[in-house]
């Protein structure tokens, strides 16, 4: 299978909240954390994954001031 990823950067306090989320939601997602301090990961998904991933963002962009940044 072919993976991908996507930089985010988000409220540094959320990281642990999102990764909760997304780790849980029977391991949809993987996070790296790339810098703590300004809220930038990466967040890589198996590329058949990649709508769900991203209407998720999506749906917390607002609540976790979320900014994608870059995905390949």
């Amino acid at each position: 299978m072919r993976s991908s990823f996507l930089i985010v950067r988000l409220n540094p306090q959320k990281l642990a909240y999102l990764k909760f989320i997304l780790e849980g939601y029977d391991h949809l997602a993987i996070l790296s954390v790339l810098d703590p301090e300004k809220g930038l990961l990466k967040v890589h998904f198996y590329e058949k994954e990649k709508s769900l991933i991203k209407e998720i963002l999506e749906d917390l962009k607002t609540e976790l001031s979320l900014e994608l940044i870059d995905s390949i």
